[in-house]
């Protein structure tokens, strides 16, 4: 029947926040569930008659799936099954993957069904030299079952969980003492489900005991009276706290069994509700939980789906791979056609780049000639200098000789010439005719700097004794005067002279 209004009453507060489970119990035929999102409980169940057989799983939990409205994908189940046992063995002092192969080989060997056995364990304290475990065995072909109902109802079963499990829990919340040992069994619907141990943790002795108190207290209290000899023999240890009772109807009972059982018996202060086995389940730690289902199973999924991540990924990377293969290779074809296009416009653009340079070298070869011709040509100063010297010489004069040279930065001047023959000019007329010419050359537009002066005759040097003396050697003019002849007493005239000089 579904009961959301009980599952507001529920305690989650120690369910894990970030929880969505859809928890079952299965005890001894007796089906509830209860279904989690984020830690609330959102929804409950309980199937009305017994369901004994495992393949009754599946159409249970399809319904308790509609019941509940859970929308989660992860299944747990509490179980409390005949094929279903505990035994307590002794395994040498290993660890880890050690312990693990030592167990299987264990388990294989102690299990009293046919066919593969699925185990879990929990380890149990002993003085001796090989340490002791609680071994819960459970048919691997019925576990299968389960796991495959789950996969047919689109859900996926993480945790199967022995009810001692559960029951090993509510121990260390009893009011004991840190070292004080006690005996707890809980009415698992059909049997009893005992365990012993200590407040902290330490459990000593797991089993399940067929029947319950209801059916027959004289039995159950000769089991419950072997289970702490047996303890009491095995580690040497006191039950001192007696036995505590949790389940249904257990405080109707409390003194039938009293009578056949000389340790106090308790109630226990944990209150009792249907749906606890399938409440509690979800408060325990995944390490103090004997799952049934090992880690390897557990993670298959995310295994699975990693695979399939993997190999998506690989896909992916291995298409882009070929497809970046193949860009590449249709890159590098374009490359190479467009290197062979480059080659043969660079080739044409060199010889036209060659035709060019020809051309270029042919053009300033002739701007050179232009540049010779139109800019280095030097002055027609000579052509200039004669002309003017046609209007500078005065009538007395003739020029015969006329040398004009360009040396650096300044033009080099020679000038010769001669009198007029046919004039008979006395010095102070040829003096004049020179200081006109000289005056004329050494002014504008030439400005010629004189550096050699005209040679004249002596009697024009006596005339102008600025000018240079004549170059008649003196012996001529002293021999002609001691002669006495009468061409003596006349002076002896030069007809030429020179003039030298620099202008720029």
């Amino acid at each position: 029947m579904l009961n959301l209004g009980r599952s507001r009453k529920l305690s989650a507060s120690s369910i894990p926040a970030h929880l969505t489970m859809l928890s079952a119990s299965w005890l001894n035929g007796q089906f509830k569930a209860i279904a989690v999102h984020r830690g609330a409980v959102e929804g409950t169940w309980e199937n009305p008659s017994e369901a004994e057989a495992t393949a009754n799983f599946e159409p249970l939990l399809r319904e308790a799936v509609q019941k509940t409205g859970f929308r989660g994908q992860t299944v747990s189940l509490v179980l409390a099954h005949p094929r279903l046992v505990q035994q307590l063995v002794d395994v040498p002092p290993v660890k880890g993957a050690a312990l693990k192969k030592v167990l299987q080989r264990i388990a294989q060997q102690q299990k009293l069904f046919p066919g593969e056995a699925a185990w879990s364990f929990q380890s149990s304290p002993s003085d001796k030299a090989p340490q002791s475990v609680i071994l819960h065995l459970f048919p691997r072909q019925l576990l299968d079952q389960l796991v495959q109902g789950c996969k047919r109802n689109g859900l996926r079963l993480t945790c199967v969980m022995p009810a001692s499990g559960v029951l090993h829990s509510q121990l260390m919340e009893l009011p004991l003492e840190k070292d004080e040992i006690a005996l707890l069994a809980g009415d698992t619907s059909g049997s009893v489900t005992v365990v012993v141990g200590r407040r902290d943790g330490q459990i000593f002795l797991a089993r399940t005991l067929p029947g319950n108190w209801n059916d027959g207290a004289e039995r159950m209290a000769l089991d419950l009276n072997r289970t702490i000899l047996f303890v009491n023999q095995q580690y040497g240890l006191t039950v001192g706290q007696g036995v505590w009772l949790f389940g249904r109807r257990t405080v109707e009972q409390l003194a039938a069994l009293q009578s056949q059982i000389q340790l106090p018996i308790k109630i226990s202060p944990i209150q009792f509700n249907p749906f606890y086995w399938a409440t509690e389940s979800l408060k325990l730690k995944s390490e103090l939980s004997p799952n049934l289902i090992t880690i390897e199973e557990q993670k298959a999924p995310q295994r699975r789906v990693f695979a399939k991540v993997v190999a998506v990924s690989t896909a992916v990377v291995l298409f882009l791979s070929v497809g970046a293969a193949a860009y590449s290779a249709l890159a590098a074809r374009q490359e190479k056609a467009n290197i062979r296009i480059l080659s043969s416009q660079l080739t044409r653009l060199q010889s036209k780049r060659q035709v060019l340079q020809q051309r270029n070298d042919e053009l300033a070869r002739m701007q050179n000639i232009v540049k010779l011709v139109l800019e280095e040509r030097p002055p027609p100063v000579p052509l200039w200098f004669l002309a003017y010297l046609g209007q500078a010489t005065p009538p007395d004069l003739v020029v015969t000789n006329l040398s004009v040279k360009r040396t650096n930065d300044l033009w080099t001047v020679q000038l010769a010439g001669s009198f007029q023959t046919t004039n008979t000019l006395s010095p102070a007329a040829m003096s004049s005719a020179l200081a006109l010419l000289r005056s004329n050359l050494t002014g504008p537009p030439f400005n010629l700097s004189i550096s050699v002066g005209p040679k004249e005759t002596p009697g024009l040097s006596q005339a102008h004794p600025n000018q240079p003396a004549s170059p008649v050697p003196e012996w001529i003019s002293r021999v002609t005067s001691e002669a006495g002849k009468p061409e003596a007493s006349k002076q002896s005239v030069e007809d030429h002279f020179l003039i030298e000089g620099t202008m720029r």
